[in-house]
């Protein structure tokens, strides 16, 4: 758990502490404090840290500029330094260097005791991380227990979150490249993404869970809240490495902590249907995509549906004899027809799509129509089968 380098500035300005070099790394996280005095002293850096000096190491031998290039090199996020009779000023070339790797440099006067600054921030550090703990398991009670209101209630609502309030639930989906401990990147991505929203962002919540993050929206609304999703998708989607790809799935409006739940589950079912691409979106770099629960559709009414005996039925009367049909011949006739359904039953559109001839789309389809027994230029049966698709993509996910 950490905190920023802007939050830390906010919180000790009163202390006289001054950036004066890498304003460009503000944004950069702190885990702790350490003290370095010396090259050697660095080398025990782990990594994250904001880093004090004295000076009183600063010799011909250790310059204050290979100090700095050693705190930086072992992945601290910045240094402060006490300017007085170990260090009167802070030299060009220290300057240079750090506004060059966006790497903050402060200073303070020798008359403000850097102990005092190091106890605010760890204490901040601290209280971020048990706030982090307290408002995630709030969250989580809220998702999957709804019916314990006292587990999730009482502690949200001392945060400032009302019982009547209107929430909004968005899930976070990342896919991430082989070999990446996924763990470890959705902690990275968690504490990121929570640093920004405490910056920019008010009556907005962040948890993690293990395999997706979700953020609470609390009285945001209409555009409003189509406007700062947008920019938080943006944002989040800058943080991902090459490679990666992101899906947010923003649920419907829920009215109440208590209804929280609801927001919750539409999300999460979208997400099902919206990694098929069954859900138009918007998208960032071409590979990112944000989906709104009010651009589902028809999935809007199938989320809704709750006994599954009568949903596999249905899917049993409409698209399941070609489902078998493809099964058994291992061909591709269901999803040439759910193309053309997209594609509001052109066939060049859907050709251009499939990147094959018209004529082949055009087979398909009646192959397709001849094994259901339907005839698919109806836009009555059109919409029997894009609904046994639909059902059948929820039923399996």
């Amino acid at each position: 758990m950490s905190i920023t380098l802007r939050e830390i500035v906010k919180q000790v300005k009163h202390l006289e502490m001054k950036l004066v070099a890498g304003e460009a790394g503000l944004d950069r996280e702190v885990l702790w404090t350490h003290m370095v005095d010396s090259d050697t002293i660095s080398a025990f850096l782990q990594g994250q840290e904001l880093t004090f000096t004295t000076g009183i190491g600063i010799s011909e031998k250790l310059p204050l500029l290979r100090l700095v290039q050693e705190v930086y090199r072992n992945g601290a996020s910045g240094i402060v330094i006490n300017i007085g009779p170990y260090v009167e000023k802070i030299g060009q070339d220290v300057l240079d260097f750090a506004n060059e790797k966006a790497f903050p440099v402060f200073e303070v006067p020798w008359k403000i005791h850097m102990a005092e600054i190091m106890r605010i921030i760890c204490f901040d550090i601290t209280k971020e991380q048990q706030s982090r703990i307290e408002v995630s398991a709030a969250l989580n009670n809220a998702f999957l227990c709804p019916a314990q209101e006292e587990l999730y209630t009482v502690p949200l609502m001392r945060k400032g979150y009302m019982a009547d309030s209107i929430y909004t639930a968005v899930t976070i989906l990342v896919k991430m490249q082989k070999n990446t401990v996924e763990g470890e990147r959705m902690e990275q991505l968690y504490s990121r993404l929570s640093s920004h929203l405490r910056c920019n962002y008010k009556r907005i919540l962040c948890c993690a869970q293990e395999k997706q993050l979700v953020l609470v929206l609390c009285d945001y609304t209409g555009t409003e809240k189509k406007d700062v999703l947008t920019y938080i998708f943006e944002h989040f989607c800058q943080e991902l490495k090459e490679g990666e790809t992101a899906l947010f799935c923003v649920g419907n409006q829920a009215e109440g902590l208590r209804r929280l739940y609801k927001s919750y589950e539409t999300a999460n079912q979208m997400a099902d249907v919206a990694v098929m691409g069954n859900i138009p979106g918007e998208q960032c770099c071409g590979r990112h995509k944000l989906v709104f629960y009010k651009n589902a559709g028809m999935f809007r009414i199938l989320f809704a549906l709750k006994d599954e005996e009568v949903m596999q039925g249905y899917v049993e009367d409409t698209v399941q004899p070609l489902l078998e049909y493809d099964a058994l011949h291992h061909t591709d006739l269901a999803g040439v027809l759910q193309c053309y359904l997209r594609h509001d039953g052109s066939l060049q559109d859907t050709a251009n799509e499939l990147i094959v001839h018209r004529n082949t789309v055009n087979y398909k389809i009646n192959k397709a129509s001849e094994i259901l027994k339907m005839d698919l230029t109806r836009l009555e049966n059109r919409l029997q089968v894009m609904l046994g698709f639909g059902i059948c993509q929820i039923l399996h996910k």
